[in-house]
C-alpha cells in the first residue's frame, strides 16, 4: 500500500473523531486534499535526494500531516519513525530563550543583569555592559565561533573544557558596542546556558527538562552531553563524492551547549510551539520580549509572502549542524505551523523552499512546478553520481537558472567536503551570470578558501579568479 493511500485512509478513519471536535465535512475534505498535496510535494524532494527526515504540519492548532522519510541508520536499514529524534542545532535557541524567561518570571534573574554579575572573566568594561537581554537578542557584540583559533579542529572540541571556552570568549574583541547591532553569536547562547546553570544550581540539561520538556511531556527531547549522543537520535549523513550518502561522526556538542545541543522530534516541537499560544510556559508579558519585532529573542518575526496576496505573520527559526537540518515556521494568526527535521544536511535554501511549497498548499495557493528546478537537479546529480551530466544539461538550458539557489548549493558542496564539485559549480555560475559581480566574487572566495586548497587541477577552474 503506497504512502499517499495510507495517509488518505488515516485521514478518513479520523473523521469520526474530527466531527466530534467540531470539524465540518467540508473542512475535513479540505484537510485531506491539503495532506495529499503536501505528500506529493515532499515526495518530489525526497526522490531528488534533497530531503529525508520528519515533517509535521498543523492547521488551527491541529495536526493535519505527519510523516517520516528515509533511515535513522542507513547501514542497518532502520527507518526513521515519528519517535525518532534529531539534533535540532540552532533551533535550540528559542527553547533556551524560553527557559531564561521562565527563570525571569521566577525571580531568579533579570534581563538587565550583566555578564560581570555571573562570570569573573567578564568583570571588566565590556562584561559590565553586556546584559542577558543582549545575549538573547544577538546584540552583545560577541562574534560568532568561526573566528576562534582552532575551532575547526576536532581536538579543540575534545580537549577544551567549558571553563576554558568561557575564558576564550571573554578575550574575544567585540564587533560592536553592546546593544548597537545584530550579530549572530553562538558563544552568546553558550553563555546563557552557563547562566541558567548558575541560577538554578543544576545542569542545563536538568533545567531544560524541568522548565520545558517535562511540563509539555516532550519525552523524545533532551540535551546531548559531550561525546554522548542519545540512542534516540538518528544518524547524520551528507552527500558523498562518489554518490549516495556518507555517515558523519557524532558531534561533540559541549561547546555549543544551550545554543545548539538540544535534540527533539517533530511531535515534541509541535507541543512546544503550541504551548506558546497560551501561558503554560511563559506569560503574555514575557512573550512580548520573546517575539519583539524589533529585537526578538532568536525567533525571526515578520511576514512571509505566500502567493501574490497572502502575507501571514510568522515566527520562524532554523538550525543546521553536520548533517542535521531543522526549520520551524509558525503562522500565528491562523495557528498553522510547519516543522521540518532532516538528517541528510538539507541546505537552508532548499529546506526553506520546501517549507514555502508546503505553505502554498496549506494556504490553497498554486504550488510551484519544480520540473526544471536547478537545485533539485544538482542535488540529485551528486546523489546519483551524474553531477557532471547535470552541469552539462544546465549549460544546454535544461533547467531554470537561479543565481541564489545555485550559489547556496555551491557553498553546501564546499562545506560538505566536495570542494572539486563546488568549484566547478561556482565557475559555471560565474559563466552563466557573467554580469553579476556577486558571482565573480563568490568564485574568487571559493578559489581562495581553505577547503579548496588541495583540489586537483584547481588552477584550470580558478584561472579567472587567481
Amino acid at each position: 500500500m503506497n504512502r499517499t493511500l495510507i495517509l488518505l485512509i488515516s485521514a478518513w478513519l479520523s473523521f469520526g473523531t474530527s466531527a466530534k471536535q467540531g470539524i465540518s465535512v467540508s473542512e475535513q475534505q479540505e484537510r485531506i486534499s491539503i495532506s495529499k498535496s503536501i505528500e506529493q510535494i515532499v515526495s518530489n524532494y525526497v526522490s531528488n535526494g534533497v530531503f529525508e527526515g520528519s515533517i509535521l504540519v498543523s492547521d488551527s492548532n491541529k495536526k493535519i500531516f505527519e510523516n517520516t522519510y528515509g533511515f535513522a541508520n542507513l547501514a542497518d536499514r532502520i527507518p526513521i519513525t515519528k519517535n525518532s529524534s534529531f539534533q535540532i542545532a540552532s533551533l535550540s535557541k528559542p527553547i533556551t530563550a524560553t527557559i531564561v524567561l521562565i527563570l525571569r518570571e521566577q525571580g531568579k534573574l533579570k534581563l538587565d543583569d550583566t555578564l560581570a554579575r555571573y562570570f569573573p572573566e567578564f568583570n571588566n568594561g565590556k562584561g559590565k555592559k553586556i546584559t542577558i537581554r543582549h545575549l538573547l537578542s544577538h546584540t552583545s557584540g560577541i562574534p560568532n565561533h568561526f573566528i576562534i583559533d582552532g575551532w575547526f579542529s576536532k581536538d579543540f572540541h575534545t580537549y577544551t573544557s567549558e571553563q576554558a571556552f568561557i575564558e576564550t570568549i571573554a578575550k574575544l574583541p567585540l564587533n560592536s558596542e553592546p546593544g548597537e547591532e545584530y550579530l549572530y553569536s553562538n558563544p552568546g547562547y553558550f553563555l546563557l546556558g552557563k547562566i541558567i546553570e548558575k541560577v538554578t544550581g543544576e545542569s542545563f540539561s536538568s533545567s531544560a527538562n524541568k522548565a520545558v520538556f517535562e511540563p509539555l511531556n516532550m519525552s523524545n527531547s533532551g540535551v546531548s552531553l559531550a561525546g554522548q549522543q542519545d540512542t534516540k537520535i538518528v544518524k547524520a549523513y551528507q552527500l558523498s563524492a562518489g554518490g549516495g550518502y556518507q555517515l558523519l561522526a557524532e558531534k561533540n556538542m559541549k561547546l555549543f551547549g544551550a545554543g545548539a545541543a538540544i535534540y527533539s522530534n517533530a511531535e515534541n516541537l509541535y507541543r512546544f510551539e503550541s504551548a506558546l499560544y497560551g501561558e503554560k510556559l511563559i506569560s503574555n508579558e514575557s512573550k512580548k520580549d520573546l517575539f519583539n519585532p524589533d529585537r526578538p529573542f532568536s525567533w525571526r518575526v515578520g511576514v512571509l509572502p505566500i502567493g501574490h496576496e497572502i502575507q501571514p505573520r510568522v515566527h520562524m527559526y532554523d538550525g543546521k549542524i553536520d548533517g542535521f537540518s531543522s526549520m520551524m515556521v509558525r503562522f500565528i494568526d491562523e495557528q498553522k505551523s510547519i516543522i521540518l527535521l532532516s538528517n541528510i544536511g538539507t541546505s537552508y535554501f532548499l529546506k526553506k523552499q520546501l517549507v514555502m511549497d508546503i505553505a502554498a498548499a496549506l494556504y490553497n495557493q498554486d504550488i510551484p512546478n519544480r520540473t526544471r528546478d536547478v537545485s533539485l537537479a544538482l542535488t540529485n546529480g551528486v546523489r546519483t553520481g551524474t553531477f557532471e551530466q547535470v552541469l552539462s544539461e544546465i549549460e544546454n538550458d535544461k533547467y531554470d537558472l537561479d543565481e541564489s539557489s545555485m550559489t547556496s548549493m555551491a557553498y553546501e558542496l564546499l562545506w560538505s567536503g566536495l570542494a572539486d564539485k563546488s568549484l566547478k559549480l561556482f565557475s559555471l555560475i560565474n559563466r552563466s551570470f557573467s554580469n553579476s559581480p556577486t558571482a565573480e566574487s563568490n568564485l574568487v572566495q571559493a578559489c581562495n578558501h581553505r577547503l579548496t586548497k588541495n583540489v586537483h587541477k584547481k588552477s584550470e577552474v580558478c584561472k579567472i579568479a587567481l
